[in-house]
């Protein structure tokens, strides 16, 4: 999702945008935004609006997927400026123009797709709302696509998702700002929807920092131990947590901890918006997909529906086009790229 959102940013300008994946009945399942209103508004967010009348997430986006365009824009009025709704949920996230994308697989509706500006910009505009509707259907492959684990290693990267924050001894939360609760409630609970309160979070994450502020005492405590770390994976990434103390801070229960959680991404995503720098034909960069994913000629050939000696001369060219010899400088040359 990640960067499915900064690819459409691309194609459609906006500020920041996000997506929010609903069940048969309307009801929101999980979320991810760029920007995440900080955890007391999320909760003030799920316990006062999320249900409620005019702001229900449910009648509105049903309203939307009964409308007979599939993306709409929205600007507030000057009273809808003036309402608790706006001031506690949308102007601390800067969204006053709004470009929403109903997304459907198969006829159901599987999500919305939200693009934000502030107030400063220039509302979207109907060229912007065409834009993002010639490629709705993409995003819906983006979201419902799985793709097939293969029996090799996964290489993974850092992405800018990096944040810390502050626990107890016991790993209880003590100071969860914005982006460390959207990034540890992705790692524990594998989304972020109404459960991802301060306390749902706290519950769902608390075996693991419980874990590592144990680990962490017993590495003060000069036992031989590895490192105070933790990974986490799911279909969100790889997450990294590592633990620290604080100054000269005991180690007992009573003490607090700062908790660096680093979300990573398979290098193979990388590899493909890295390709954005060349000049590919289609045919070509699904090809240099599959060389970086470690996929045969033979096995390329059969995923695309053509012949192993087409996959081969596409190879060949691939290798000119980039000036390489092989798959692996191919592959060092592409990824040369996103430094």
């Amino acid at each position: 999702m990640p960067p499915l959102l900064k690819a459409v940013r691309q194609f459609v300008e906006a500020d920041s945008a996000g997506f929010f994946w609903v069940d048969s009945h309307g009801d929101m399942t999980s979320l991810y935004a760029e920007r995440l209103l900080p955890t007391p508004a999320m909760q003030l967010y799920f316990e006062r609006y999320y249900e409620s009348g005019e702001s229900s997430f449910r009648r509105v986006f049903r309203q939307r997927v009964q409308g007979i365009e599939p993306v709409i824009a929205v600007s507030p009025s000057v009273a809808s400026e003036r309402s608790p709704f706006y001031n506690e949920v949308f102007r601390p996230l800067d969204a006053h123009h709004v470009l929403y994308g109903i997304v459907k697989e198969q006829g159901h509706a599987i999500g919305q797709l939200s693009l934000y500006r502030p107030k400063s910009a220039q509302p979207f505009s109907l060229t912007q709302r065409a834009e993002l509707s010639s490629i709705i259907r993409y995003v819906a492959h983006g979201v419902s696509h799985r793709v097939q684990r293969r029996g090799n290693a996964v290489d993974f990267h850092d992405t800018e998702d990096d944040a810390v924050f502050l626990v107890g001894g016991d790993g209880s939360i003590r100071q969860l700002a914005a982006t460390a609760q959207k990034l540890l409630a992705l790692a524990t609970q594998g989304k972020i929807g109404p459960d991802s309160t301060l306390n749902g979070i706290d519950a769902a994450a608390r075996p693991v920092l419980r874990r590592l502020a144990k680990r962490l005492r017993k590495v003060l405590a000069g036992e031989t131990v590895g490192p105070p770390s933790l990974i986490l994976q799911n279909s969100w990434g790889r997450f990294v947590l590592r633990a620290y103390t604080i100054g000269d801070a005991s180690s007992g229960e009573d003490s607090s901890i700062v908790i660096n959680i680093k979300r990573q991404e398979p290098m193979l995503l990388k590899f493909v918006e890295a390709l954005n720098g060349f000049d590919l034909p289609p045919q070509q960069r699904e090809i240099a997909v599959g060389l970086a994913r470690g996929s045969s000629n033979r096995e390329i050939a059969q995923t695309m529906g053509i012949g192993a000696n087409t996959v081969a001369y596409h190879v060949k060219q691939l290798f000119q086009r980039l000036d390489t010899h092989d798959r692996q400088q191919l592959i060092n040359k592409v990824m040369s790229e996103s430094r």
